[in-house]
C-alpha cells in the first residue's frame, strides 16, 4: 500500500499596509513567512487577508505553487483582501473551486450581510492528488468582526 502525507498550512498575511517602520510592517514579516512556508513545504498553504502585491511576493518566492482565489470585492482588485489557496502544483492539480460570500446573497460578489463591516467569503478548491488521484477538498475563511 502507497502511503500519502498531506501538509496544509493557513497564515494570515494581515497588516499589509503597516507604515514601513512598524515591527509588523510586511518588509520587516516578509522574509520570516517565506522561511516558516518553505521549512514545512505545505502541500496546500490557505492564506487570509492577502493583498494583491504579498501574495504576488508570496508567489514569487514559492515558484512550485499555484495560487487560486479572488478579493472580498469578487475581482482582482489590488487594494482588497483576498482568501488564497496555494498549492503544490506537482502534487495538485484544481479540478474545481470557487468563491461565495457569507451573506443572505452568497453569490454576489462583495456582498455583506448581519452587521459585517466588510464582505466576508470562503474561496473553496477540490484538488487531485496527481499521485493517487485522490480528491482533496479545501476551503479558507476569513470573518471580520
Amino acid at each position: 500500500m502507497t502511503s500519502l502525507s498531506i501538509t496544509v498550512m493557513t497564515l494570515n498575511l494581515h497588516e499589509g499596509e503597516q507604515p514601513s517602520e512598524s515591527p509588523n510592517s510586511w518588509e520587516k514579516r516578509r522574509d520570516i513567512c517565506v522561511s516558516v512556508i518553505t521549512s514545512y513545504s505545505p502541500t496546500i498553504l490557505c492564506t487570509q487577508q492577502g493583498l494583491r502585491w504579498q501574495l504576488d511576493y508570496l508567489q514569487q518566492c514559492l515558484p512550485g505553487y499555484e495560487q487560486f482565489g479572488i478579493s472580498r470585492k469578487g475581482s482582482q482588485d489590488n487594494t482588497d483582501e483576498y482568501c488564497t489557496i496555494f498549492y503544490e502544483k506537482e502534487k495538485v492539480e484544481l479540478t474545481e473551486g470557487g468563491t461565495f460570500w457569507l451573506s443572505e446573497s452568497p453569490s454576489v460578489p462583495g456582498s455583506i450581510s448581519w452587521g459585517a463591516k466588510a464582505p466576508c467569503i470562503a474561496t473553496w478548491a477540490i484538488s487531485c492528488n496527481v499521485i493517487l488521484f485522490l480528491a482533496l477538498y479545501c476551503s479558507i475563511v476569513f470573518l471580520v468582526s
